[in-house]
């Protein structure tokens, strides 16, 4: 018996809104007529003129656009998604149409209305937002003929296999399903998935036998012009895998050699077949099935069912789904879904254009969908872009019938609708586990920063970072880039207000307000020195060392050690000088920080930081009347780190300061109180950078690192300007207040803070 060929859709009556489109027939019937037409017979057509974008109402959004493998994304732009949203092309994609499938529940009798976009449905338009159009990918199809000169199709380099010498008149499917897979949208009214691929066509006549050598020979010629996958929206009427020994049929003559020539083209493509149009069947085409025959195509291989989808509220996902063609059946675990019914190009409507039904229209969205995937990440091979379409198709709509394993990703699959539902956004967006790779051959885990400073670094780092961009790879193979920024802990806030929370239990502090009152009236110039404030900033030697330990006190001479979490590891010593009737401390400190740089660190690489650091500390008190009293102090500190870890491969040597002023006025709202007005800055690195050895291009070589320098100091520093007031209450009490404004807290540009404290002690 002849082989009756028939293509995968259906067409029902047509209603448009927002597009021109009318009742259209197509004329792929079968016969047994021969397909007598030898293969290889290459036409190539290139445009005249090379449209980098021939997209009608938008094209890349951005006045900077990345290419996708090289920005990484973690939130699409959602005014640049609205923006594709509202492209003609787009609007014109929402139709509404009668809907009538014998045998469907939900279709059956009379059928019903419907109103759907398998644009936005597969989520094309956040594909778009990002700029990616499948430039520079060539996709194939077998089908019957194309109208060369048809719009949709002008924008690109077009290689015909065995084409006739003109469009028949009656032949509409093959345009129509290019214009879904390719469709430029050079006039608005509709849009193909990957609008400006390239496309590869082998002929395939509707009413003649299939000729398998010719067939074979297309996947061949497909394999030579680079195509990385072809789409097939045709089939064997009536055979499916269930009623055809499918091992035998492939096992001699002509199409043993088409499978032999399958092969060859699935080790560099892929292969995608659209199901029967056949609600009732329970068993996929035998063709579309020949992995269940022949799983060495299954890695290589996609079926595609049409379904008509109910979105969720938030348009991200589908609540449930109406199947229309076969289900998945035997190819569940590399089957997907998508919407069949869109707008196609009809060259034998007057207006050019149709309402395309059926799994024809739904299998090139696919295979479109995988040009757009190998223009976002051109290191990945077909094969592995596949993958990616399959275990990111929504399927949370349905019941499972099994799950699959892809690299570690578990996707639950059902026998009706296969992997799930078409979804860009998903593929798009990194997948499972996502790391950094390092030059020394391990992985960081996203998320976790290679590099992280502390308040007197604010966000130096960060900022510097964000000048550079570092490769992600996700669980699928995906690469992605980010800002280098990424990598960067966020500072915390200034140290004042912690230091001020940590005091107010400290019940020598209200004691010290009350005689130190005595003192100013007294001008007494080292009390001054000695007083203490909750809003006083901390020593480097104490910022990044640790807290003091036992010390000794020999006249105007102290020494102090300082103890951190590893004992003892550095000492202050101070000499007291009285310059008239003012003094001036002498400090200098010596110190060891074990783990980090002057606060610096690698996470997860601590042991091999550490540092060693020196400082100048002066202090200042002149008495500037009775109970009147200027206090003033400074340090300036330099280090010398070790070696760095991780990611971070050095640190140069370092240098801090801090300073401050205020101004202490004895009773100055009653007898025995004594307030305080101040500005400070807290400690803050002022020099020194650390170099990062970070991976800032991928290929399927592997990444390619290159050093970069973070700067450790910040553009801005921490200023407190405040006030503190203390005063003795009735018999034993004593009261202590104060309010401190931050302006560029924790060392960065802009971020403001307001620390406030009251606290009450009772003497016993």
């Amino acid at each position: 018996m002849p082989n009756l060929v028939r293509p995968s859709h259906r067409f029902g009556t047509i209603l448009a809104i927002g597009a021109s489109v009318a009742l259209a027939g197509c004329g792929g019937g079968s016969s047994s007529g021969g397909n007598t037409a030898g293969a290889g017979n290459l036409t190539t057509i290139t445009p005249a003129t090379a449209l980098a974008t021939a997209i009608t109402g938008g094209g890349p959004i951005g006045s900077n656009p990345f290419p996708w493998n090289r920005y990484f994304v973690t939130a699409f732009n959602s005014t640049a998604v609205d923006a594709v949203r509202n492209w003609a092309s787009f609007l014109n994609s929402t139709v509404t149409y009668r809907m009538q499938v014998a045998g469907s529940p939900v279709y059956g009798n009379s059928g019903r209305n419907v109103t759907s976009n398998a644009l936005l449905e597969a989520h094309l338009d956040y594909a778009f937002s990002t700029g990616l159009t499948g430039a520079g990918v060539t996709l194939g199809m077998i089908d019957d003929s194309i109208d060369t000169s048809n719009p949709q199709l002008g924008n690109k380099v077009l290689t015909l296999d065995n084409a006739p010498a003109t469009h028949p008149s009656s032949e509409f499917h093959g345009n129509a399903v290019a214009s879904v897979m390719v469709g430029s949208g050079a006039d608005g009214e509709m849009i193909g998935f990957a609008p400006n691929a390239n496309l590869f066509h082998g002929y395939l006549n509707y009413s003649a036998n299939l000729n398998w050598n010719a067939l074979g020979q297309y996947m061949l010629d497909a394999a030579s012009t680079g195509a990385i996958a072809v789409n097939n929206s045709w089939g064997i009427a009536s055979e499916t895998v269930a009623n055809t020994n499918v091992s035998n049929t492939f096992s001699t003559g002509g199409q043993a050699t088409y499978l032999a020539d399958l092969r060859s083209f699935a080790a560099t493509g892929v292969v995608v077949f659209a199901a029967q149009n056949d609600y009732a069947a329970t068993s996929m085409s035998a063709i579309a099935g020949l992995p269940t025959a022949f799983p060495d195509l299954a890695p290589s291989w996609i079926t595609v069912i049409n379904a008509i989808p109910t979105m969720n509220g938030d348009g991200l996902s589908v609540a449930s789904a109406d199947r229309i063609s076969a289900p998945c059946a035997e190819t569940a675990t590399y089957c997907m879904t998508a919407n069949g019914q869109t707008v196609i190009a009809d060259t034998t409507d007057p207006s050019g254009y149709s309402i395309g039904e059926g799994a024809s229209f739904a299998a090139p969205q696919v295979t479109g969908a995988l040009g757009l995937l190998a223009e976002a990440f051109p290191d990945l091979t077909p094969q592995q872009l596949r993958d990616r379409l399959l275990v990111t198709a929504d399927n949370g709509f349905f019941t499972a019938d099994g799950t699959t394993n892809v690299n570690g990703i578990n996707h639950a699959y059902s026998d009706e609708f296969g992997m799930g539902f078409l979804d860009l956004r998903a593929a798009l967006l990194p997948i499972g586990d996502v790391v950094v790779p390092l030059a020394s051959g391990g992985r960081l885990p996203a998320g976790q920063a290679a590099i992280a400073g502390g308040s007197a670094s604010g966000n130096a780092i960060a900022a510097s970072l964000g000048r550079a961009r570092v490769i992600y790879l996700d669980q699928m193979g995906g690469d992605f880039s980010a800002p280098a920024s990424t990598l960067a802990a966020v500072s915390p806030g200034s140290t004042a207000s912690l230091l001020q929370g940590a005091r107010l239990q400290d019940a020598g502090l209200y004691a010290d307000q009350v005689s130190y009152g005595t003192a100013l009236s007294r001008q007494e110039a080292r009390a001054a020195l000695d007083h203490r404030d909750v809003f006083e900033t901390a020593s480097g030697a104490l910022t990044f060392a640790g807290g003091t330990g036992p010390g000794v006190v020999m006249g105007a001479t102290r020494i102090e050690t300082l103890r951190g979490a590893d004992g003892v590891n550095g000492v202050n010593l101070s000499h007291d000088l009285d310059i008239g009737r003012a003094a001036l401390r002498l400090g200098v400190s010596a110190f060891s920080e074990k783990g980090a740089a002057l606060g610096v660190t690698a996470p997860g690489a601590t042991a091999a930081f550490g540092t060693t650091a020196a400082a100048l500390n002066l202090q200042f008190a002149a008495p500037l009347a009775p109970g009147l009293a200027l206090r003033a102090e400074g340090e300036f500190g330099a280090a010398s780190p070790s070696a760095g870890g991780g990611m971070v491969s050095g640190v140069s040597a370092q240098g801090y300061n801090r300073f401050g002023i205020a101004l202490d006025r004895a009773n100055a709202l009653r007898q025995g109180d004594v307030l305080t007005l101040f500005t400070r800055a807290p400690v803050a690195i002022t020099r020194g950078q650390a170099d990062l050895t970070l991976p800032v291009a991928f290929s399927a070589n592997g990444a390619t690192f290159a050093s970069t320098a973070a700067d450790l100091a910040p553009s801005a520093r921490e200023v407190d300007l405040g006030f503190e007031y203390g005063r003795p209450l009735a018999g034993p009490l004593a009261m202590r207040m104060g309010l401190a404004a931050q302006i560029n807290a924790g060392n960065v540009a802009g971020r403001q803070g307001v620390a406030g404290f009251l606290g009450i002690s009772v003497s016993f």
